[in-house]
């Protein structure tokens, strides 16, 4: 269990890392982890999951410009995903997180992510299933990506609609509608201003917390 937190908070620390990459249109691989405020790079201690955290109090050691909090409880939180891995099924389905967790830290930022996750994480939640499970679902995907561009002002984001349907493959319609209740209770909850929201973040902590419970 000890190992499998250390794996599952260091793969956590390196989505956060490369969702940040993401949103700022950074290289993936340079410069070295550095403080986003200061520039100045992180030591290899500074590195370690979960405990640089606490060891640095939560800020940058130069500029004391805090770290966000989000940091921590991704950190903490892919630790405790990992700990359920049992088996080659439930492996699967914490790599299947771990990309959507990839994908919703994206679009907290920008409202966009890597099209190639969605194909990705399909892939995974079709493993086992019959050859006609999947023709229908690569169809159905397919024909939604190529009519979404039409739709002028569509109430819910392609990608949101890429999860649902990976979600009910994966787990069932049942799980389906209790997992889409408790992601549209948290997107309530968060929406403070009639903008836009992305909603992708809230799937995925309700995924979570349904996959732990």
């Amino acid at each position: 269990m000890i190992i499998l937190f250390v794996y599952g908070s260091c793969g956590g620390s390196l989505i956060g890392a490369l969702a940040s990459r993401y949103a700022t249109g950074e290289s993936y691989w340079f410069p070295a982890s550095h403080c986003d405020t200061c520039q100045i790079s992180l030591a290899y201690w500074q590195l370690v999951p979960v405990l640089s955290y606490l060891l640095v109090r939560g800020k940058c050691l130069r500029c004391s410009h805090p770290i966000p909090c989000s940091t921590f409880i991704l950190e903490v939180g892919a630790g405790l995903v990992a700990t359920s891995i049992t088996d080659f099924g439930s492996a699967r389905v914490v790599l299947w997180l771990g990309l959507w967790t990839f994908a919703a830290l994206c679009d907290a930022q920008t409202q966009t992510f890597p099209g190639w996750i969605s194909w990705g994480a399909t892939s995974l939640a079709l493993w086992h299933q019959p050859p006609t499970v999947w023709v229908l679902t690569s169809l159905f995907l397919f024909m939604t990506h190529r009519l979404w561009r039409h739709w002028q002002h569509p109430a819910i984001g392609d990608g949101d609609v890429d999860l649902m349907v990976s979600y009910g493959v994966l787990f069932g319609p049942s799980s389906l509608a209790k997992w889409l209740f408790v992601a549209s209770l948290l997107g309530l909850l968060a929406t403070r201003s009639r903008g836009r929201l992305a909603f992708l973040p809230h799937l995925v902590a309700s995924a979570v917390g349904w996959w732990l419970y």
